[in-house]
This record gives C-alpha cells, structure tokens and sequence, in this order.
C-alpha cells in the first residue's frame, strides 16, 4: 500500500557534520615494552588496584554512595610505532569512572539528538564504526542546535571537574604508576574539544537545480565545445540520479521509523491484553516521526498515522475497548482486514509496515 501525494512539495535543509569527543580523548597510552612479562603484567595488577580504589573514594565523594566498585580494565597489546617497532603498550583511562560516564552520555545524548530531528541519508561502516550523513530539515535546525548548546554547556562542566581531578592526589598517584613505566607524566592532561555541529545548506528540490542547469545551457548555445555540452548533460544525469538517491534515502528513513512505531505498538497491545501498559517511549518516538514528516514538508495519507496514534493513546489510557477500536482503524488504513482480535490484528498490521512502501514524496 501506498501513500498517494496530493501536491509536489519541496524539501530544503542541511547536511550536518557532527564532532562529538569520545571517551578514547580520556584514554592514555603507556608504552611497557622495557618490562619483562613478568614485570608488566605486576605493573598492570597494581594499576588496576589503583584506579578501583580511585572509583570507589570518587563515588562515595561525588554521591555519597559505598560499595565496591568493578575493577578497572587496562588493555595490553602489541601495536607498531612509526618506525615500524613493534611495541607493547597499556591503554586505561586515568579517570574515576562516573567521569568517564559522564563523557559517554553527553554522547549519547548529541547523537539521540541527531537521531530525533534528522533523517538518515547515507550510511556506511568503517571498521568497528558506523559512519552516518545526517539531513536536517530547515524548520527542525533551531531545536537541534539549541539542544547541541545546552549539552555543550554540560561538557563545560565535565571539563572542569576532569581538570580539578587533575589536581587531586589520587590523580599524582595515578601518574606516578606511570612514572615508573619509564614515561613522562607532567603533559598528560585530558583534551576536550566543544561539540561542533555544522550545518552545510542542501536544497533537494528539482527546480533548484533545474535553474542552474538551464544557466548552463544558455551558455553552451553560444558555444562550439561539444566536450562541454556533453559534460552538461553528464552532469544534468548525475545531479538527478543523485538527488533521487537522496530521496529514495529520505523515505527508507520514515518507512523504517513507522515500521519500528507500528513494532512497539505490536508489543504493547500484547502487554495491554496482559494488564500492563508501555506505551510512552513508543509515543515518544511517534511524536519525532511526525515533527520529521511536518519539518521535511512531506505529503502523506494521514490515515495510518493518525490511527496509530489512537492505538498508542487508547493503550496509554488502559481502555481495551478503545484498543480494539483503534487496532481496528490502523489494520484497516493498512489494508488489513480486522479479525475483532488486537494482539493478532496489530501482528498482521506490523507485518505489513515492514514490508511495504508507506511514504511516497515528490520534490519540486
């Protein structure tokens, strides 16, 4: 089934590059390649010891909370230098834990962030990282970078409590470890560099480009280079081949974020029949998909969504008549016919998200 589009729309934004720090910019390298075997795996036990000892006083500072903390991982391994020598070195982090934490929650949070106000345009993976070209639609930029600005002001202060961790004696002990490993220890400080979005203009309406290839050929008319009009006409092809990828792009990302809507309304019909409700982080999700849909300007069938949507608010409020009843609309909007049965009903409906085209858009 398929979404029919009434009028052509236009679609216009950003392309956004992201650079957020990672917990590995808290991450040191000690090279123990002069330690015997023996020696290093001593040196990497006591180090180990140091540091759980560090969580535990940090934690009972910082929260109040006792307890014994997980021993700290330090990893040992052989890896080549420059020069090409194999050496042997120990990577930790030399910070309490709940800091470190920290770090990788305000990342998580700024790629939350992307995730709820972008679309996914391209995806690719690049060893053990996933690598995403995000697109966020003009309307939907001040909330991302307002949101970006209030993470970075956490960021500020994660950087100051590192910096004054720095200058505990905890931190001295730590370094002087290292100290006997035969490295220097008075630069070993955490860097930090502020969360950068930055946002590139993209318009992928055809008449945008359109205007600039007939530039192009009224220049040509003028001209005898038929190597040049050919390029034209290469780049005329290449510009809408890609432009439609991009949009081919951009309705794969909706389809899939309804299909996942429709998923978790699925299991929660199933815990509704059981006298449980979990419905709220699915209408969390339903509330981005429909901000991404108004903020890109697509035109849609508003049918399947909105009966979704009375899915989740009849499970929120527990009325197991006004379930069947909406279960019944959204099958039905998807070209399903109902049984009278919610659970088997919202099955049937879930697989059918998953495998048909719901979204159709046209760019002018």
């Amino acid at each position: 089934m398929q979404l029919q589009v009434e009028e052509r729309v236009l679609i216009q934004g950003f392309l956004v590059d992201v650079d957020v720090p990672s917990e590995e910019r808290l991450a040191i390298q000690v090279d123990v390649s002069a330690m015997s075997d023996a020696e290093h795996m001593r040196w990497v036990r006591e180090l180990q010891d140091i540091l759980t000892a560090v969580d535990a006083s940090y934690r009972i500072a910082a929260s109040g909370r006792k307890g014994a903390p997980r021993r700290r991982g330090v990893r040992v391994r052989y890896v080549k230098d420059e020069s090409g020598r194999q050496v042997k070195t120990a990577t930790f982090h030399p910070y309490p834990s709940l800091l470190i934490n920290q770090l990788k929650n305000i990342r998580h949070n700024v790629y939350d962030a992307l995730n709820r106000y972008c679309l996914i345009l391209q995806e690719e993976r690049i060893g053990r990282m996933k690598r995403k070209l995000y697109f966020l639609p003009s309307s939907l930029a001040p909330e991302l970078m307002a949101e970006i600005g209030e993470v970075n002001k956490r960021l500020e202060e994660l950087k100051a409590d590192i910096s004054e961790f720095e200058g505990t004696g905890d931190y001295e002990e730590i370094m002087r470890h290292v100290a006997r490993a035969g490295v220097e220890q008075s630069n070993i400080r955490a860097n930090l560099a502020t969360i950068k979005v930055s946002p590139v203009p993209l318009s992928l309406s055809k008449s945008f480009f359109a205007s600039f290839l007939e530039e192009e050929r009224k220049r040509v008319l003028f001209e005898i280079d038929e190597r040049r009009r050919e390029g034209l006409a290469a780049l005329e092809r290449e510009i809408e081949r890609r432009r439609q990828e991009m949009i081919e792009a951009l309705r794969n990302d909706l389809q899939s974020r309804f299909a996942t809507i429709v998923a978790a309304a699925e299991e929660a019909v199933k815990a509704a029949a059981g006298g449980r409700v979990k419905a709220r982080a699915a209408a969390k999700q339903f509330k981005n998909l429909m901000n991404l849909i108004e903020g890109i300007g697509v035109d849609f069938d508003r049918n399947p969504l909105m009966a979704l949507s009375n899915v989740l608010s009849a499970i929120g409020l527990g009325d197991s008549s006004a379930i069947k009843s909406a279960v019944n609309e959204l099958a039905e909007s998807l070209g399903v016919q109902p049984s009278g049965d919610p659970v088997r009903d919202m099955e049937v409906a879930s697989r059918v998200a998953r495998g048909k085209p719901l979204m159709l858009l046209t760019i002018d």
